[in-house]
């Protein structure tokens, strides 16, 4: 029992010998020195009257600073350059058309170009006004484009002031009425850019639009023809049927363009104030332009598909 007291002993010994060797080399190995503290600056202000102590040490010429310049970058040798796209010209039907402010502002309003769906044609219509008599009168113009160049270009390249271009049709031209307004506008072209619609409003720059007329123009016989009997066959059809007599009371046309279905077929609304100003739908009408037919496709249904054959160029905002 002694003897293996002797032994624990002397190998517990050797055991912290051993574990205190190892500690001081890892001691050297890896030593840590207290960091020494570097001051050659200047102490910063620590508040608020500290600092502007020293700011009454600064001399004037050193207070002066450089005015500020713009970083210099690619910007300012950048143009963009212009992007355009085409929109359907007719749609929806019911938007405003025109601006009678900006028409009496400047006495004459930019036209809407309108290309055919070939832009092979374009169609347009110029306002002007005079002061003296309150009057708004229009012109209605057709013009041909160069085909040597894409649709975009033979668009942008049309001179539409040019003087020698003759109208195919004027409204209030050689009227003077104070107060009148005649404005032509065009509903739409057809399918195969051969014959287009347009129609003509008549009222008052007062008091409204009480009449419209509409227009259809061929272009290969270049004949313009005026829809008279729409409103013959429209009046006499509620006469006859509803004991109505329309012409008594203030109603007014809306052409939508060619049916989707036949491009022949001109489709017009017909609407009718009653004595309560309230309006009221009478019908849709179809005109066909081959056979010259009017007749009544529904009484109530105001929702006919049209054909939108009508573009116009405009400007892509990047």
């Amino acid at each position: 029992m002694g003897k293996i007291a002797k032994c624990a002993k002397v190998f517990f010994v050797l055991m912290l010998l051993t574990l205190s060797g190892f500690g001081y080399q890892f001691k050297l190995e890896f030593p840590f020195e207290k960091k020494k503290k570097i001051d050659n600056g200047p102490k910063m202000p620590q508040t608020k009257e500290q600092w502007l102590e020293e700011a009454k040490n600064i001399p004037l010429k050193d207070r002066v600073l450089d005015p500020f310049k713009e970083p210099q970058t690619d910007k300012e040798n950048y143009y963009p350059t212009p992007r355009y796209g085409f929109e359907k010209y007719n749609y929806p039907q019911g938007k405003r058309e025109l601006n009678i402010e900006n028409i009496k502002k400047y006495l004459i309003q930019n036209p809407i170009i309108v290309s055919d769906i070939h832009s092979h044609y374009v169609a347009y219509s110029k306002y002007y006004y005079s002061p003296q008599n309150n009057q708004i009168s229009s012109q209605f113009f057709i013009g041909k484009l160069d085909l040597t160049k894409n649709k975009t270009r033979r668009i942008l390249a049309y001179n539409h002031n040019q003087e020698k271009r003759t109208p195919i049709l004027e409204s209030g031209m050689s009227e003077y009425y104070p107060n009148l307004f005649s404005g032509l506008t065009l509903v739409d072209w057809d399918r195969d850019s051969k014959k287009l619609l347009i129609k003509e409003k008549i009222g008052s720059t007062q008091g409204g639009i009480y009449k419209t007329n509409l227009y259809i123009h061929f272009l290969e016989s270049n004949q313009t023809i005026k829809l008279e009997n729409l409103h013959n066959t429209i009046k006499n059809y509620f006469l006859d049927s509803e004991n109505i007599d329309i012409t008594k009371h203030r109603y007014y046309l809306e052409p939508l363009g060619f049916s989707s279905q036949n491009d022949d077929v001109a489709v017009v609304l017909c609407y009718c104030y009653d004595k309560k100003g309230d309006k009221v739908f009478f019908g849709t009408w179809f005109y066909n332009c081959k056979t010259r037919k009017i007749t009544l496709h529904s009484r109530f249904n105001p929702i006919v598909p049209i054909s939108l054959n009508g573009l116009i160029l405009k400007r892509v905002l990047e």
